[in-house]
């Protein structure tokens, strides 16, 4: 195998750089070159394994690529690059230039391909993918190979990620990882996977956590942090990727090197303990959803879902059991009386249930009218701007009031 200098990137959402730090660090315990960058983390390894096991494990990633090359590269707006010749000839400089060992040995072995080119994951810029095909083309030539274009199931996906007027050259070996096959039955407010992970991540959760998400809605929360605790892949069921062809063409693999590969990482996980995972939810269909997305997900004997009112809370939790509430709630806009008791309860029965070191962590759309319901039971901390592609949200991180807890709700 290639084993020098190898360089992969992790893209993520924005605002969760530092979950895909601690995921890399969780999972390639040895790995100490890690490079942080605006929605794009970074390491480097001399170990091909290493970037398939993250990919195969981790659930914080929305793509992961062997990355040839980047560079700055100021662009204002898509429509400028369209029409930027300046631009093909700066990528056709640069793969020329980086003259990568790995996209060689694709080319001289004779992989077909296609070139994906985004702008923060979400925008596609399809109409100049021909230009930069033309450059690959060019390339093989000069190696004496000729490169064939297949559109629709490449072996090679040259993958180009523009953020922030930085870009990013690359061959892509996971193919869309945000995605997850358990989410069946959904609903208005369904977290993405690694929405639902990082949140876990930035409120620090640990498996052994007795955690609790009074609005479950479809339960994605809680799968991913089953899924974490019993260290289970999120791909446990489907195991295709883009690096196990890839790897193939340039490495002498035996016929069953890739089942010994991820049967040796499914070994790990933990199988038949319960963790204290509760999804609770008002909304009995709510509970429904979740169950069945558990049960596809393989975790329904790890977590617990009950139906449960707000103020039932304290009849179902015993006072100061609960490490953490972690939970995402879009908020309003609106000074609706009934939202606005629905919000005041959850704070009051947090107080009482949360441990005296326990945590409250809301993701939120609209955080105004959840700040103002926690006045009376909680101090707004800290909170931090996170984004699931395009769409902004807020990680409000709450502390108990330094004075005595109440133990009555005050009336409206």
């Amino acid at each position: 195998m290639i084993n020098s200098g190898l360089n992969f990137g992790v893209i993520v959402n924005k605002g969760f750089e530092k979950a895909a730090v601690v995921q890399i660090r969780e999972i390639l315990e040895d790995i100490k070159d890690i490079h942080v960058e605006d929605t794009l983390v970074s390491f480097k390894t001399k170990v091909w394994d290493d970037a398939y096991r993250f990919i195969y494990k981790n659930q914080i990633a929305n793509r992961v690529l062997y990355l040839v090359d980047a560079f700055d590269y100021q662009i204002d707006d898509a429509d400028e690059l369209l029409s930027s010749e300046e631009f093909i000839s700066v990528i056709r400089k640069h793969i020329t230039d980086a003259d990568d060992a790995f996209l060689k040995a694709l080319i001289i072995n004779g992989a077909d391909f296609r070139v994906s080119l985004r702008i923060d994951e979400h925008t596609d810029v399809t109409s100049i993918e021909a230009d930069i095909g033309g450059i690959l083309l060019d390339y093989a030539e000069s190696l004496g190979k000729e490169l064939k274009v297949n559109l629709k199931n490449p072996l090679m996906n040259f993958y180009i990620y523009i953020h922030n007027s930085r870009v990013y050259l690359g061959i892509d070996l996971s193919g869309e990882l945000s995605k997850r096959d358990y989410k069946i039955f959904n609903n208005a407010v369904s977290l993405k996977g690694p929405t639902a992970f990082g949140l876990l991540m930035l409120a620090g959760y640990n498996p052994k956590d007795v955690y609790l998400n009074p609005c479950c809605y479809s339960g994605i929360l809680e799968i991913e942090a089953a899924l974490y605790s019993t260290r289970t892949s999120h791909r446990f069921y489907d195991k295709t990727f883009p690096f196990t062809k890839l790897s193939r063409v340039i490495n002498d693999l035996s016929d069953d090197y890739w089942d010994k590969f991820f049967k040796k990482i499914d070994n790990e996980m933990i199988i038949g303990k319960k963790f204290p995972i509760t999804g609770s939810d008002k909304l009995l269909s709510s509970i429904t959803a979740a169950t069945k997305n558990a049960k596809v997900a393989g975790m329904e004997s790890v977590i617990d879902f009950r139906r449960i009112d707000f103020d039932w809370m304290d009849i179902k939790f015993e006072e100061d059991t609960v490490d953490k509430i972690i939970s995402f709630i879009p908020g309003s806009s609106k000074h609706d009386k009934n939202i606005l008791k629905d919000f005041k309860q959850i704070f009051y029965q947090a107080e009482y249930i949360l441990k005296a070191a326990g945590k409250l962590v809301i993701m939120c759309l609209s955080k105004d009218l959840l700040i103002q319901s926690s006045t009376e039971y909680f101090d707004l901390d800290y909170e931090v701007i996170v984004y699931s592609g395009a769409q902004m949200m807020y990680v409000l991180f709450f502390k108990r009031k330094a004075d005595k807890k109440s133990k009555t709700m005050k009336e409206d």
